[in-house]
């Protein structure tokens, strides 16, 4: 596909708008959405809205088709349910927009930062456009890609739930941690994208390529990969369907190695962990099953304190009463695993994937003056998958769980003082009981939240009262 046409462009002449009159046609489309007397939706068609700030502003249904709007400043503006078919927003700053259900078939966003955005339920498939020439003939209007383009876009947390991204070009794009389930990216081009910790749950692969695709700690599950090429892509430490690992689309995919637990290689394995860790490090071999898969398997009891667990799947497995202080599992998945009564003080588990997982009375506590600097080591589960887990009665003093999934979860009579949950999602979950003294809680919604009993909650603010003579 060509890169640019500018003969096109220079022969419609994508307009400015005069500052007084884009004032005019802001302040109208203000009304409009408001439903003011005399307001009027914007009409910024084929507009030069490049290098422009219009962040904070309402442009929801607005018309945008064809307009230019290069590396303009549009932090958290909304354009929800607006019409940006075609149009060209390469290099723009849109950190916390709203572009839900807008129109952006055909758009380019290439190299644009769309961090925290929300394009959930958009349409971003392939687009044609036409536009009357001097002579009155319509002519394609073809600035880079008709397909959408998204290349090299930065997307980290951004909400792109339910869109429709078919045929578009998402090469080299970072979408750490952004919300793409249920997403139609069939026949899509990912290649060498970074999808760490995406969610691409019910998402439609069919046909996309997402050769050399980082997707460590992604959510597959329920996705629909066939005819997708997974060439080089790590999926180590990915959530992925039993039957997706049969797959023939992942045969060249870097995935976790089944471990043969039953042979005397893996009692070995623990038994010069044992010796290393009661040695100091001086005898045995500290564990390495790093990318390993012991899925369903009965590990209760066993001392793998300081182990190498990184993208370890143990999904469904029974970690019962297990020594796991200072683990690394960082990237595992741990869907539906019982880790009640576990030695986790100081345990990495970020961005790890426990939905379903049993830690009740666990302790996820730090481990406390370690060595000559006498520093402390806090529980790591920041960005941690921990939809519907039990945490009840697990200490969490200390714990990072920034950014950590924990809605429905069962956090009851927990110790969670002095945990940094800012950014947490706790919607559902119940802290009846629980303990949060001096917890960090910025961008906390306890709305929905079970409270009964709860402790070190922020207090809300009080309600002014009225002075005699301030208006009702």
């Amino acid at each position: 596909m060509p890169e640019s046409h500018d003969h096109e462009e220079d022969e419609f002449d994508w307009v400015k708008p005069d500052p007084a009159e884009l004032k005019e046609i802001l302040r109208l489309h203000e009304l409009f959405v408001s439903k003011g007397a005399g307001g009027r939706r914007a009409s910024l068609t084929f507009k030069d809205l490049s290098s422009l700030d219009l962040s904070n502003k309402n442009l929801a249904e607005a018309d945008l088709t064809g307009a230019k709007v290069r590396q303009a400043r549009l932090i958290k503006t909304s354009f929800y349910r607006a019409n940006l078919y075609c149009a060209d927003l390469r290099m723009a700053n849109l950190q916390g927009a709203n572009l839900g259900r807008a129109d952006l078939r055909g758009i380019c966003l290439r190299g644009a930062d769309l961090t925290d955005a929300v394009l959930s339920n958009a349409d971003l498939r392939q687009a044609s456009l036409a536009r009357y020439n001097s002579a009155g003939s319509p002519t394609m209007v073809e600035h880079p890609e008709m397909s959408a383009q998204l290349t090299a876009i930065v997307a980290k947390r951004a909400d792109l739930s339910g869109a429709l991204v078919s045929h578009s070009f998402l090469l080299q794009a970072d979408l750490t941690d952004a919300d793409l389930s249920g997403v139609d990216l069939s026949s899509a081009d990912l290649r060498n994208s970074v999808l760490v910790g995406a969610n691409l749950e019910n998402a439609n692969l069919h046909n996309a390529n997402l050769g050399g695709a980082s997707l460590a700690g992604a959510n597959l599950t329920h996705a629909e990969i066939s005819g997708a090429q997974f060439m080089g892509a790590d999926l180590r430490g990915a959530v992925l369907d039993a039957e997706a690992r049969e797959s023939d689309a992942l045969r060249f995919a870097i995935l976790p190695n089944a471990m043969n637990l039953d042979g005397a290689e893996f009692q070995n394995l623990l038994a010069q962990h044992q010796l290393w860790l009661d040695s100091s490090s001086k005898d045995g071999v500290r564990a390495n099953l790093n990318d390993m898969d012991l899925s369903s398997r009965s590990l209760s009891g066993v001392n793998l304190a300081v182990a190498q667990m990184e993208a370890c799947v143990l999904h469904d497995t029974d970690l019962s009463k297990s020594e796991l202080a200072m683990a690394n599992l960082a990237f595992a998945d741990l869907r539906a695993a019982n880790l009640s009564g576990c030695d986790l003080r100081g345990i990495n588990l970020q961005r790890a994937t426990l939905t379903g997982a049993n830690l009740a009375k666990a302790n996820l506590s730090s481990v406390e003056h370690i060595g000559a600097q006498h520093f402390d080591s806090p529980a790591n589960l920041d960005h941690a998958r921990l939809c519907e887990a039990n945490l009840s009665e697990a200490k969490l003093r200390g714990a990072r769980l920034f950014g950590a999934d924990l809605r429905g979860a069962d956090l009851s009579n927990s110790d969670l003082s002095g945990a940094d949950l800012r950014g947490a999602d706790l919607a559902r979950a119940d802290l009846r009981g629980a303990d949060l003294t001096d917890a960090r809680l910025d961008g906390i919604n306890f709305d929905k939240a079970k409270l009964d009993g709860a402790k070190g909650l922020p207090r809300k603010p009080a309600t002014p009262k009225k002075s005699q003579g301030s208006a009702a």
